[in-house]
């Protein structure tokens, strides 16, 4: 982490003026009180701004007379220090110095008169004397009518020929939550929290990238819109990363608006990685035997029955249960049916095999295709064969294909570059997903629970889905 350095310049007896150079905000102005001398004041703050740091701070401490170069340090200790880089020399003119006039500070409490305040009466206006009437008679003449405020002679009833103003100037403008929200990450997210200023975001921070790309995954889909994780190459993280992608968007799209569905093989471990099980009745055997495709009148709270809840918003149906026959085909086609018509999006965890029947489905009726890929050669090697399946299945789709390089910690450093280059030849982006710990270690998994550069990456690779899947039917 970045040293902070506060630079406080001492400007009289009782203010001080201390500036932030690093974090490129405002300068702040602190003032001694009745009770507080400046010097505690400024300590005082100093320290604020170490602990919301957690770190130390360096100081420069200017007064009229010399330069002091301190480090306080979040417990309040504060100790000199030699100055890492030489200042520039300020010199004050005599005239300067001379016409600052200090006022010196009160010496006790200021007290308040309570008495009411007498207001003088204001004397009556003199008015002239009254002058005597005259004898003779005037003339008086009415003054001409203005034409300013006469009506029409006939009145206005035919329709109206010119335009009317635009009434959408005289609207308030939009709020930008992303532009005028003040900052909660970084530098000016802890001098926000700790000295209660509303400092924004610097445009070109994470915080506000992370903010677009949370406006974007709000946007539009198309209907039926589809992510498949896919990979033939197992244990390469596609269910806890397509789980986890399922709570990422429902945590911005609002609650019952995504789906996650399980299309692997049985055996797989997708219901003993959701943050909450599913109950008995909840899988596609009992959806499918519930609920007739074909039917468009099917309420859905009917269709919430087979579904399981999970703690962002997010629901998940998981496959066959003490079955050994997969989906075929038409089931899969259903399931996307169904779930299609109360769900503005659908997330698939695929199994191992591609020429099982729901893969090929699944395939087929993506918009957005996600390969897990962990840097290893064979996980590599897996994803190309993944890539050259997909592109016999549906080339178009291979354009809405993203890779996702997952770290780990055996991981190969020789194999990325590799990787990287063979995926970029075949036009396919490539994201990269911090090592989760919670992915690795097989425990259920809950979107709070994730470390924060997990977070942040699945929100960025879900802004990533859903600016294809716009694009594609753009």
């Amino acid at each position: 982490m970045t040293t902070l350095t506060v630079d406080v310049e001492i400007t009289s007896k009782t203010t001080a003026r201390a500036t932030l150079p690093d974090a490129d905000v405002p300068h702040m102005d602190l003032e001694a009180t009745e009770n507080r001398s400046l010097s505690a004041v400024v300590h005082e703050f100093l320290t604020s701004i170490a602990k919301g740091q957690d770190s130390d701070v360096e100081v420069v401490y200017r007064t009229g007379r010399d330069t002091k170069f301190l480090t306080v340090s979040p417990d309040g200790k504060a100790k000199e220090r030699t100055p890492s880089t030489p200042l520039p020399i300020v010199r004050n003119t005599p005239e300067t110095a001379a016409a600052e006039n200090v006022s010196p500070p009160l010496a006790g409490p200021v007290v308040v008169a309570a008495e009411p305040i007498e207001y003088e009466a204001v004397p009556e206006p003199v008015h002239a004397p009254a002058q005597a009437p005259r004898t003779e008679p005037q003339s008086v003449v009415a003054p001409a009518p203005s034409t300013a405020a006469q009506w029409p002679a006939e009145p206005v009833t035919g329709p109206v020929s010119v335009p009317l103003p635009v009434l959408s100037q005289l609207s308030a403008p939009r709020a930008n939550p992303a532009e005028s929200d003040p900052a909660r990450l970084g530098v000016r997210g802890r001098l926000n929290a700790v000295l209660g200023l509303k400092l924004a975001p610097k445009s070109d921070s994470l915080e506000m990238r992370l903010r677009g790309a949370q406006t974007r995954i709000e946007r539009a889909l198309p209907e039926g819109a589809m992510i498949t994780f896919a990979n033939v190459k197992g244990g390469v993280g596609k269910t806890p990363m397509s789980i986890s992608l399922a709570e990422a968007l429902a945590e911005h799209r609002g609650p019952a608006t995504v789906t996650c569905l399980d299309l692997g093989e049985v055996g797989g471990s997708f219901a003993d990685r959701v943050a909450v099980p599913p109950a008995a009745g909840q899988d596609v055997v009992s959806l499918l035997a519930g609920i007739d495709p074909a039917a468009t009148d099917v309420p859905p709270s009917r269709v919430a029955r087979f579904l399981t809840r999970q703690p962002a918003g997010s629901d998940i149906v998981t496959g066959r249960v003490g079955v050994d026959a997969t989906l075929t085909y038409k089931e899969a086609a259903a399931l996307g049916m169904i779930l299609g018509r109360h769900r503005d999006l659908l997330v698939t965890d695929t199994g191992n095999s591609s020429l099982s029947a729901s893969w090929q489905w699944a395939i087929r009726a993506s918009h957005v295709v996600v390969i897990p890929v962990p840097l290893r050669r064979d996980a590599a090697v897996a994803a190309q064969r993944t890539l050259s399946t997909i592109a016999a299945v549906r080339p178009d789709v291979l354009a809405r294909t993203v890779v996702v390089i997952t770290d780990g910690p055996g991981d190969a450093p020789m194999v990325e570059a590799e990787a990287v280059d063979a995926f970029s030849a075949l036009g396919v982006p490539v994201c990269r997903m911090p090592f989760e710990p919670l992915f690795a270690s097989g425990e259920r998994i809950a979107l709070s629970q994730l470390r924060s550069e997990t977070h942040d990456a699945l929100t960025v690779l879900a802004a990533t889905a859903v600016d294809l899947m716009v694009g594609a039917v753009d």
